[in-house]
């Protein structure tokens, strides 16, 4: 197949835009997705296209993290004009899986890359040959558009590549994705609105929540919340996912750029809600210069975020700062992006109820152009 073909097709799988955040890819939901499609095969194989019948069932670990196993089957036959493969079904079987990175999942709309391993198993029963096996490795994308919490539209493509000797197949398919269970949004407060006052000894007494959760106490069947918990309709705290994002410093630095003070806005706001928990805020650095200037530069760049919390209203007895400087590289430091992922802070939480579910992820896009933006210099002695 043309390459230009496929690298269109596989970029407008990929495409998409932002919708009203009414739904979402539910973190720790069930996934199961039936599927129709087409399946075109390389030349070399002298195989027809033709349709694809298909199922995939899945689970999501978050929001944007997901895996999927799949099985197909499609009868085709051989594009050959003459010979006694002419015009011979085959029954093809496609099975696999593959892992899901979903794009902005509280939208309508959620764009999803994939990657993944198969086999297919091609019969000919017509000439009573034996199974030809292959396995392939695949990758692609789609787009999922929810028309309600637990119901998507779904569209992907998948290049599937062989090798010895090499295979390069397309898959285009559509079919419908239902989510079962999972982590569920809370819904907004329903306002409710007080009936006029008729008399002046009809006195409506006022309606009272102690524990300030959104649930007047009258009707409240779990007093006590703490302070900022996600609760039902009873007022009974429902489990709720914390996400703390690392963040990068420029090189030699411990002074917070842009997207860093965005990213660490995001933490103060868990430490508002939940004033109980304990923080420990870890600073990183390369491997450029001595131990110990490391160890003494990450430990300024730790000490530099738990100042930017305090000053926000953070309670400094509940934060540790703490240097680890080049001892723990999470990317090579080969090259200007590996060190600036090595250029660091991390945030670990301490102190949650069993309700309460932390997921750590990696700095932004921002945080880590904004580290290698101002390059690295060299600073006479000063070495990192």
């Amino acid at each position: 197949m043309n390459s230009r073909i496929k690298a269109g097709l596989l970029g407008a799988s990929l495409l998409g835009i932002a919708a009203s955040p009414q739904a979402q890819n539910r973190p720790e939901a069930w996934t199961l997705t039936p599927y129709v499609g087409g399946y075109l095969f390389d030349s070399k194989q002298d195989l027809e296209s033709a349709p694809i019948f298909g199922l995939r069932a899945g689970y999501n670990f978050n929001a944007h993290i997901g895996a999927e196993l799949f099985g197909s089957y499609l009868l085709t036959e051989s594009d050959r004009d003459s010979g006694p493969d002419a015009n011979v079904e085959r029954n093809v079987y496609r099975f696999g899986g593959n892992l899901l990175y979903h794009f902005q999942p509280t939208k309508k709309l959620v764009p999803f890359v994939a990657v993944g391993y198969g086999r297919y198993n091609i019969t000919v029963p017509d000439l009573n040959r034996p199974k030809t096996n292959k396995s392939l490795a695949e990758y692609g994308g789609g787009l999922k558009y929810f028309v309600s919490d637990d119901f998507a539209l779904r569209a992907d493509i998948r290049h599937a590549i062989g090798f010895s000797p090499s295979i390069d197949n397309v898959e285009y398919t559509f079919g419908v994705t239902w989510q079962i269970g999972g982590v569920r949004p809370v819904p907004p407060p329903v306002a409710t609105v007080a009936e006029p006052v008729v008399c002046a000894a009809c006195v409506v007494p006022p309606r009272i929540d102690s524990d300030g959760d959104g649930v007047e106490d009258a009707l409240d069947k779990c007093p006590g919340t703490p302070k900022g918990m996600k609760v039902d309709s009873d007022g009974c705290v429902i489990t709720q996912t914390i996400v703390l994002r690392a963040i990068n410093f420029v090189f030699d630095t411990a002074d917070l750029t842009e997207p860093s003070k965005t990213s660490i806005d995001e933490v103060y706001a868990v430490f508002k809600s939940q004033p109980n928990l304990k923080l420990e805020v870890g600073g990183h650095t390369d491997s450029k210069g001595s131990d110990a200037y490391n160890l003494k530069l990450s430990q300024r760049r730790a000490d530099a975020v738990k100042a930017y919390l305090v000053s926000k209203g953070a309670n400094a007895a509940n934060i540790t700062a703490k240097g680890y400087g080049e001892s723990r590289p999470i990317s090579s430091n080969d090259s200007p992006e590996g060190r600036a992922d090595n250029r660091r802070v991390e945030f670990r939480l301490d102190g949650g109820a069993e309700y309460l579910k932390v997921y750590n992820e990696e700095s932004s896009r921002e945080s880590k152009k904004a580290a290698i933006k101002a390059g690295e210099k060299p600073r006479g002695k000063s070495k990192k």
